[in-house]
């Protein structure tokens, strides 16, 4: 399972603008309309468009960020980042090696980033941890490289699990369905045969 020159094409105009309609994509890359719709479905559908958004600038709307780094035990990392999943200041969080977490943080004030950091030093799970404001953005790109030799991954349509590389397709209409063995495949269709 790989992408080829139609998909990287695709992902690069919509990493540029994903308002673009279908038609105004078609028309970039030379493609037919419903190649582009088709192409896009599975993308979507296998994870590797995740979303459509707007890009905010935090510093405009009077907000500024802060990068925090956390250390805990590797096997106490889960406790730790289910204390960050409903606190909507922490953006992002990025799981590193050596039982560290990164946490991308946005405020409206001081005092909030305050309180943040008082609480971080009640959770006895944390070993160590750093907040750094952000003073200023020198570059800030969009994590996915859209480059061909990427290696996509996508969920099996039956059981679910990750397959990377070698999975078995089976097209219903303009739509993929992937799957990661014989046994999920024949499961999968006799699930459709049932529809």
């Amino acid at each position: 399972m790989g992408l080829d020159e139609n998909d990287l094409n695709i992902l690069n105009v919509l990493q540029t603008n994903g308002r673009l309609s279908y038609r105004q994509i078609s028309e970039r890359i030379r493609i037919s309309v419903p190649t582009v719709s088709s192409k896009i479905g599975n993308l979507e559908r296998i994870g590797i468009i995740s979303g459509y958004h707007a890009r905010l600038d935090p510093e405009r709307m009077g907000e500024f960020s802060a990068m925090v780094t956390v250390k805990a035990r590797p096997s106490e990392l889960p406790v730790v980042i289910r204390h960050f999943k409903s606190d909507d200041q922490v953006r992002q969080v990025f799981l590193l090696t050596g039982g560290r977490l990164l946490l991308i943080c946005t405020y409206v004030d001081v005092r909030a980033l305050n309180e943040f950091a008082s609480k971080l030093a009640l959770i006895p799970e944390i070993l160590d941890y750093d907040v750094a404001n952000v003073i200023g953005v020198a570059k800030e790109l969009h994590r996915a490289v859209v480059a061909s030799g990427a290696s996509p991954t996508a969920k099996c349509a039956n059981c679910g699990i990750e397959i990377r590389g070698g999975a078995l397709r089976l097209k219903k209409g303009s739509l993929v369905h992937h799957l990661c063995s014989e046994g999920c495949l024949a499961a999968f269709r006799g699930r459709l045969g049932k529809l």
